[in-house]
C-alpha cells in the first residue's frame, strides 16, 4: 500500500535525522549555529510535512467514511424501493397467471359447448336432409287449422334460428376469450421484462453496495494505521516537550541560584521590545486549547505570532539577558532559544523568555544579548503547521500571557 511505503519512508527519515543529530551532538556538544542547521533543514521539513499530512489525511478519511456511509444508506433505501417493486410485480404476475388459468379453462369449456351445439345443429340438418326438407304445404296438411299452421311454421323457423345463433354465440365467446388470453399473455411478457429489469437493478445495487463496503473497510484499515501513526507522533511530541520542560526547569533553577548568590543580571522593566517588528497577528493565544496536531488537545503555553511573508523575518530579544539554550527539538519547538533576563529592578521578579519554531538561530548558549538584538529567524520547525514565532514569558518560573507585557500594542486575533 502507498500508506505503508510512506510509513517506511517516514521511519527511515526519522532514523536518518536521529543519526545526524547524534553525530552533531557528539561533535559540537549541543551548539546549533545557523550555518550548521541548514544541513538538516530538508530532512526536518520532510518529517514535519509528513506529520501535518498525517493529521490532514486522518480528517479526510473521516469525511470520506461519512460520505460512503451516507451513500450506502441511500443505496439501501433504493434497494428497499426495488424490493417493494419486485414484490408488487410478483403479485401482479401471480394474478396474471391465475387469469390465464381461468381463461384456459373457459376456452376449454367454450370448445366443449361449441362442439356440443355444433354437433346438435349438424345432426338436425342431417335429419332434415335425410327425411327431406318439409314444405309449407306439408306443414299445412299436418295442421288442424290455420292458426296451428302458422304456429308450427314459426316454431320450426325459431328452432333452426336458435341452433344457428347458439353456434355463433359460442363461437364468438371462444374468439373473445382467445383474444383476452392473448392480451393477458402480452401483459405477462411485459411483467417478465419489468421483473428482469428490476432484478438487474437490484443486482447492480448489491454490487455497488459491496464495492462501497469494501472501500470503507479499506479506509477503516488505513484510518487505523493513521491513528496509530498519529498516536506515535503525539507521543514523540510529548517526549520532546518533556525534554524541553526539563531544560526550562534547569534554566529556572540556575536563575534562582544566580539571584540567591547575587550574581543575577538585572534590567529595568516596563518596555519589552516586540520580538517580530511589524507583525501583530496572533493565531493562538496563551491558554487556548490547541488540538490541530495533538487530537487530545493541550493548553497553549505562549502566543503564536504570524502574518503574511513572516517566514525568515528576524527575531529580536525582548530584553537584555543571557542565552541559556539555543538548540533543536524535533517534535517540540524545533529551533528554539531561551533567554534568562535576570531580575527586574522594577518588581524584583525574574523573567525568562522562549522563542520557538525558528528557521535558524543567530546565537549560542552563553551569549550575552542586548535588547533588540537578532537572536534567530522566523520559521516553522518542530511541531508546527506554518511559519510563526511561538513566544513564551515566565515570571519567577511561572508561565504567563506574554501579550500582557505589551498593553500599548493593538493585536489582530485570528484563532483557529
Amino acid at each position: 500500500m502507498l500508506y505503508e511505503k510512506n510509513s517506511k519512508k517516514y521511519n527511515n527519515n526519522v532514523i536518518l535525522i536521529l543519526f545526524l543529530l547524534v553525530i552533531f551532538l557528539w561533535s559540537f556538544t549541543n551548539i546549533f549555529a545557523a550555518d550548521t542547521l541548514a544541513e538538516y533543514e530538508r530532512e526536518l521539513e520532510k518529517v514535519k510535512q509528513e506529520q501535518k499530512e498525517n493529521s490532514l489525511k486522518l480528517t479526510g478519511i473521516d469525511k470520506e467514511l461519512a460520505l460512503y456511509s451516507y451513500e450506502i444508506a441511500n443505496y439501501d433505501s433504493q434497494m428497499l424501493e426495488y424490493s417493494k417493486k419486485s414484490a408488487k410485480l410478483q403479485n401482479e404476475m401471480e394474478n396474471v397467471n391465475e387469469k390465464l388459468e381461468e381463461l384456459d379453462k373457459s376456452l376449454k369449456d367454450s370448445d366443449k359447448e361449441y362442439e356440443k351445439v355444433n354437433k346438435l345443429y349438424i345432426n338436425r340438418l342431417r335429419t332434415l336432409y335425410e327425411n327431406g326438407m318439409p314444405s309449407i304445404f306439408d306443414i299445412y296438411l299436418k295442421s288442424e287449422k290455420l292458426s296451428d299452421f302458422f304456429l308450427k311454421l314459426q316454431i320450426y323457423n325459431q328452432v333452426l334460428e336458435y341452433d344457428k345463433n347458439t353456434i355463433g354465440r359460442f363461437k364468438n365467446q371462444k374468439e373473445y376469450t382467445d383474444y383476452i388470453k392473448k392480451d393477458i399473455e402480452i401483459q405477462k411478457l411485459q411483467l417478465e421484462s419489468l421483473q428482469k429489469e428490476n432484478e438487474s437493478s437490484i443486482e447492480s445495487l448489491n454490487l455497488t453496495i459491496e464495492t462501497k463496503k469494501d472501500k470503507m473497510k479499506e479506509l477503516e484499515e488505513t484510518q487505523t494505521e493513521l491513528v496509530a501513526n498519529n498516536a506515535s507522533l503525539v507521543q514523540k511530541r510529548k517526549d520532546a516537550m518533556a525534554k524541553i520542560d526539563d531544560e526550562v526547569a534547569r534554566v529556572i533553577r540556575e536563575a534562582r541560584e544566580d539571584i540567591e548568590n547575587g550574581t543575577s543580571t538585572t534590567f529595568t522593566g516596563g518596555d519589552f521590545v516586540w520580538p517580530v517588528k511589524g507583525y501583530v497577528t496572533i493565531t493562538t493565544r496563551f491558554g487556548q486549547v490547541y488540538n490541530l496536531v495533538d487530537p487530545a488537545g493541550s493548553a497553549h503555553t505562549g502566543a503564536d505570532i504570524a502574518g503574511g511573508a513572516i517566514m525568515g523575518k528576524p527575531i529580536y530579544a525582548i530584553e537584555d539577558g543571557k542565552v541559556t539554550t539555543a538548540t533543536y527539538s524535533n517534535y517540540g519547538y524545533g529551533n528554539y532559544v531561551i533567554i534568562n533576563h535576570g531580575k527586574c529592578t522594577t518588581d524584583n521578579n525574574n523573567y525568562i523568555s522562549l522563542y520557538g519554531h525558528c528557521s535558524s538561530l543567530a546565537v549560542e548558549p552563553g551569549d550575552m544579548v542586548e535588547k533588540g538584538q537578532v537572536i534567530g529567524y522566523v520559521g516553522s520547525t518542530g511541531n508546527s503547521t506554518g511559519p510563526h514565532l511561538h513566544l513564551e514569558i515566565r515570571i519567577n518560573g511561572v508561565l504567563t500571557d506574554p501579550l500582557a507585557q505589551y498593553p500599548a500594542i493593538q493585536f489582530n486575533h485570528l484563532y483557529f
